[in-house]
């Protein structure tokens, strides 16, 4: 038993002994691993190098790309600038040589007007006789200002008198005809008409509106009774007359009544006959004859049919506008003067034998 317990001790230790590693191995296992992460570091460490080299490099090149593109840039614009600064030193010296020949041009000129008023002085009077001629034809024809137009044909006839040039005499003759055409026209007095309808247009407010004038009644017969006992048919007849005209009275008028008029349309009566005095007053300023004509028939018919033509106001006023409408505002006014075409000739002529140097 003794021996038994012994060698079961033994046998325990041996089994205990080879379950324990050896020392050698686990060292070595350790190496191993360490050796392998510290290669998957340096792997590491030189791809990030790598990117960030690569990453670098590519900002490199597009920097010095727009660097390079600026540059031309830059030199285009230099370019420009030169090559406009040559354009505007050519457009300058252009206009400086520009200016010095309208100057000399000018002086010139100043010259040639200073020598003609030396060689021919008068000249200068008879240009402004045309204009004056020129000036009553528009006067004439724009304004129809007879009065004026003849103040200014003598006006330029006393400037050709004082030029005392035989040659011009028939110029004269051509000024005294037309002034003589001008004479023998109709004057009309538009400031004196239209004085006169604007005086008839304030006595509107005055004239009477026509009444209404009632037929006058028939007489009724005689009702009275007869004592005669024969005319018994005649009284009875006579009796009932009496005896019905106290419920209807019946009394027959021949003849046709005018409605009076209202206020409102009186108010519109003499408005409208104002407006037609008016219009006859812008007829004569524009010389409008049948304007001017058919505005007063119109007034004298409103005349007649609303007012009361037995009063004295509305006959004056009949007999005004008939005398006015029997005035004559409207006329053919010569299409040109003889004057004008001749005095154009002889300055063309002068001139040309000036600028000749005759």
């Amino acid at each position: 038993m003794t021996e038994q317990q012994e060698v079961q001790p033994s046998a325990a230790a041996t089994v205990a002994d080879n379950n324990k590693p050896a020392p050698g191995t686990t060292g070595s296992k350790k190496g191993s691993s360490g050796t392998v992460l510290g290669g998957i570091a340096i792997l590491l460490a030189l791809g990030l190098a790598g990117g960030l080299y690569v990453h670098g490099h590519q900002n490199a090149v597009a920097q010095q790309a727009e660097l390079v593109a600026l540059k031309q840039q830059l030199a285009g614009a230099m370019t420009r600038i030169d090559q406009g600064s040559s354009k505007d030193a050519e457009q300058i010296g252009a206009l400086g040589k520009s200016q010095q020949q309208l100057q000399e041009a000018l002086d010139a000129l100043q010259t040639k007007v200073l020598d003609l008023d030396d060689k021919r002085p008068n000249d200068w009077m008879l240009a402004e006789s045309e204009y004056l001629v020129r000036m009553a034809g528009r006067k004439l024809w724009l304004e129809h200002d007879i009065v004026s137009a003849i103040t200014l044909l003598g006006n330029a006839d006393e400037r050709i008198k004082a030029l005392n040039d035989p040659s011009l005499m028939p110029i004269r003759k051509a000024l005294a005809e037309d002034i003589a055409k001008l004479k023998g026209m109709p004057r009309v007095d538009r400031e004196g008409l239209t004085l006169k309808l604007a005086a008839l247009s304030d006595q509107i407010e005055l004239l009477p509106l026509s009444t209404v004038s009632m037929p006058e009644a028939k007489s009724e017969p005689d009702q009275t009774v007869s004592t005669n006992p024969d005319e018994w048919q005649s009284n009875l007849k006579k009796n009932w007359v009496k005896f019905t005209e106290n419920f209807i009275t019946i009394r027959r008028r021949d003849g046709a009544v005018e409605a009076l008029l209202s206020p409102q349309q009186e108010i519109f009566l003499r408005e409208n006959l104002k407006t037609k005095l008016l219009q006859a007053q812008l007829a004569v300023y524009r010389e409008q004859q049948s304007l001017y004509v058919d505005s007063l028939e119109k007034a004298q018919r409103w005349l007649t049919q609303y007012f009361d033509a037995d009063n004295s106001a509305t006959q004056y006023m009949q007999s005004e506008l008939d005398k006015l409408k029997g005035e004559q505002i409207q006329f053919d006014y010569p299409d040109q003067f003889k004057t004008q075409t001749m005095l154009e000739q002889v300055l063309t002529e002068r001139l040309q034998r000036i600028l000749a140097g005759n």
